[in-house]
């Protein structure tokens, strides 16, 4: 039996599949050009030419460089919400989740796809077409990410905290990229793991009996363990 050419394998895909790889490849070539040339430098001109395809193709996907940019934050967060649900899936007890949520998001945000959003964001203040073309997308990712946080954290958190955590995290990720031979960045997440720790056992946040200043049985110091390692 003859095997199928390759054209007559993609011959077979559907529009929408065919689409659905596009979408992919200009996510993926995107997040590249973020990543290494910052917002400023990054045009579709660019993207097209790492991700192998035509300006024409690309546009038929997205219209504008804002459309391409509204995509690429509103699917890195899809993707981030996977990542948060497999880094915390040994951790259950709702303080020690909290902690362990600082290295998690640290991992998540410091990866290229995490500073890609934060150059977005950051392009989004002299970009006028880009903030117009955000609005909605932050919107459905705030009103998602308070309903995930709620569920995935086992307790309610307050906007403040978690304020503090994500601006924590994002300004580490962009002196990482700014200063990327300085000082082990992760030492300062370890600290803020601590803080929040302390936090907990004094009773500024946290459950009313490690407030209390009930010591840490042998269970919860492996709680914490797996918390800071998480």
């Amino acid at each position: 039996m003859m095997q199928k050419t390759k054209s007559e394998k993609r011959a077979r895909l559907t529009q929408a599949e065919r689409s659905a790889a596009t979408r992919k490849v200009l996510l993926e070539a995107s997040v590249k050009c973020l990543f290494e040339h910052g917002y400023g430098q990054t045009t579709t001109i660019l993207i097209a030419d790492i991700a192998g395809i035509s300006r024409g193709a690309l546009l038929h996907q997205f219209p504008s460089k804002a459309d391409l940019m509204a995509y690429v934050v509103e699917a890195v967060f899809e993707e981030e919400t996977a990542m948060y649900r497999e880094l915390l899936r040994n951790v259950s007890d709702p303080d020690e989740r909290m902690v362990a949520y600082a290295m998690a998001a640290w991992k998540i945000q410091s990866r290229p796809p995490g500073v890609a959003v934060l150059e977005i964001l950051q392009g989004s203040r002299s970009d006028k077409v880009l903030a117009e073309k955000l609005k909605p997308v932050e919107a459905r990712i705030e009103d998602s990410a308070k309903a995930i946080l709620r569920q995935e954290m086992h307790r309610n958190i307050s906007p403040p905290l978690f304020r503090l955590m994500v601006g924590v995290i994002r300004g580490l990720s962009i002196q990482q990229v700014i200063a990327p031979e300085g000082e082990d960045v992760t030492e300062a997440v370890k600290l803020l793991q601590r803080l929040l720790r302390a936090g907990i056992e004094t009773g500024v946040i946290g459950s009313k009996a490690k407030a209390a200043g009930k010591p840490l049985n042998k269970s919860a110091k492996k709680k914490r363990t797996a918390a800071e390692t998480a």
